[in-house]
């Protein structure tokens, strides 16, 4: 008989869609889909981008949840490099053998080293973030939960409400900032010490009610922000003040740091942190989410991908169109 205890699964299936979203989102922009195509079709794809966009933000709050109430461990650091070092070495190889790449030897250099700068911009933010996390973890330990709201609100103020209205012009962020993975390690670890489900609010509801609750914030984040966002086109041409207010919701809507993305992202993951899953293939299948991501988002991978699927080639604003764009999803996050 197997004792071995499984691990809940939750946040597992949580990475794996996760990285599906990311998948998706990639197929979408750099397939040039979201530019190239109009009408109903444009609006669906933007739709999809509206429910996807959780997926970077997802993945922080996960780290900071769990990485709360762990050690640091330098070997864990060193996993990470060795697997960014060894995907670049082996596309800049795979491509240059294959003749598809010109590159100087400076570009050459840059791919060996085992640390770069100019690929792979989530894990260099994550490797940041995960060097800090003892010193965050000693203010998270610290801190009363009072002070700790207050840190929030405060957070969520300077790091996605003012950059988001002042259209970065106080404090850029658009979400891929080092900042924003600190404010969402923090969300992260407030959730794990004090669970939303066990707040003043949600506690007198059931676990099934307060799944429905994070749904329903879930679909509401989506279609505020698809409604400013379309309705954002529409007044641009009535006046400066308002084509100016166009251009700042055009801007930021898709930005992780948006607020309603931010809550958004909140509601998705306490809605998987509720649910009680035990799967030893989930758990193996999320552990290969990392190898999707550095495969697919490599930059030589990224020049030629979306061109061999040929996404963008096709009958674009046809319905029957999004068949293929999910098909060549699949295609890269399976491969």
């Amino acid at each position: 008989m197997n004792t071995l205890k499984v691990r809940n699964s939750n946040h597992e299936l949580m990475r794996i869609i996760s990285m599906f979203f990311i998948v998706l989102g990639h197929v979408l922009l750099f397939g040039k889909l979201l530019d190239k195509t109009n009408g109903s079709i444009n609006y669906i794809y933007y739709l999809f981008e509206f429910i996807l966009i959780v997926h970077v933000n997802s993945y922080v709050l996960v780290s900071g949840y769990y990485q709360s109430k762990s050690s640091f461990k330098i070997s864990k650091v060193w996993d990470v490099i060795k697997c960014n070092w060894f995907y670049r070495i082996l596309f800049t190889i795979i491509f240059l053998a294959a003749g598809l790449i010109t590159v100087s030897k400076v570009d050459i250099l840059i791919d060996i080293l085992p640390v770069s700068f100019s690929n792979y911009w989530f894990i260099n933010c994550y490797l940041m973030l995960y060097c800090l996390s003892p010193f965050i973890n000693s203010l998270i330990k610290n801190l009363t939960k009072n002070n700790y709201q207050k840190l929030l609100v405060v957070g969520f103020l300077l790091i996605c409400v003012i950059p988001t209205i002042s259209n970065g012009k106080i404090l850029f962020n658009n979400g891929y900032s080092l900042y924003s993975f600190v404010y969402l390690y923090l969300v992260g670890g407030y959730l794990r010490i004090y669970p939303l489900e066990d707040s003043y609010f949600f506690r007198i509801f059931s676990k099934k009610a307060f799944q429905i609750i994070m749904i329903t914030i879930f679909v509401l984040c989506v279609l505020l922000n698809n409604i400013l966002f379309y309705y954002g086109k529409q007044i641009d041409s009535i006046n400066s003040f308002f084509s100016l207010v166009s251009y700042y919701i055009k801007c930021t809507s898709l930005n992780y740091s948006n607020p309603i993305v931010v809550i958004q992202s909140i509601a998705y993951f306490s809605f998987f942190t509720t649910l009680t899953i035990k799967s030893k293939i989930i758990n193996y299948i999320s552990n290969l989410m990392l190898g999707v991501y550095f495969i697919h988002e490599n930059n030589y991978m990224r020049l030629y991908i979306y061109k061999w699927l040929k996404i963008a080639s096709g009958p674009i604003n046809k319905n029957s169109y999004i068949l293929y764009v999910f098909m060549c999803t699949l295609i890269i996050f399976t491969k």
